[in-house]
């Protein structure tokens, strides 16, 4: 079994190439429209997944506006060759419905995706994607409180996971710097296009 090398990023906030690009198993997820999204379904195109929640107060709505950007910023020809995915750690608030609702705000083209825990469990552990549930007291969470939402909050990174045209763990930035992802996604998406 040959397995995969990560190529340190030699550039602060630069991305870490895994070399060969590794098939994900655990990839089974559904997306916001409630239509599946797997290795098949992610196929053609080059993947940028963020893992977070929708509920969260700073990390994932600065991530996302700023994927926003690298969006509008890339040249023509990549633009259509990529595509930016919010995977939810939290898929006992979100639903598709907020899904739908909160990628909107982003990018039409923005997917929101998530599992029930039993089976988004494989895809974090394959990417090494860490989150933990926290509890908070009903007066730091009472705008969820208010609706039925349990008082947690979910910590977790704001690690980018770059997949290739064939749905393959390709890279990872640990410390996103827009610059260079935006550098990383024109050259791989530029070069390659869709059919690497």
């Amino acid at each position: 079994m040959l397995l995969p090398l990560a190529v340190a990023a030699t550039e602060p906030g630069a991305a870490t190439v895994v070399t060969p690009p590794r098939p994900l198993a655990g990839l089974d997820l559904i997306d916001h429209r409630d239509r599946p999204l797997n290795t098949a379904s992610l196929s053609g195109k080059w993947t940028v997944m963020f893992f977070g929640f929708t509920h969260c107060p700073d990390v994932c709505p600065t991530t996302l506006a700023r994927l926003a950007g690298i969006q509008r910023q890339l040249p023509a020809a990549a633009r259509d060759r990529v595509r930016f995915v919010l995977v939810s750690v939290d898929p006992m608030r979100d639903t598709s419905q907020r899904l739908a609702e909160y990628v909107g705000q982003f990018g039409q083209d923005f997917v929101g995706a998530t599992a029930p825990l039993g089976q988004l469990g494989p895809l974090l552990r394959e990417l090494g994607v860490s989150y933990a549930y926290t509890a908070q007291a009903d007066d730091e969470h009472a705008a969820h409180a208010s609706h039925g939402a349990p008082a947690y909050t979910v910590a977790h990174s704001d690690h980018l996971y770059v997949l290739d045209p064939q749905a393959r763990f390709y890279a990872v930035f640990t410390r996103p710097d827009d610059y260079q992802v935006l550098r990383a996604l024109s050259t791989w998406a530029g070069e390659s296009g869709a059919g690497q």
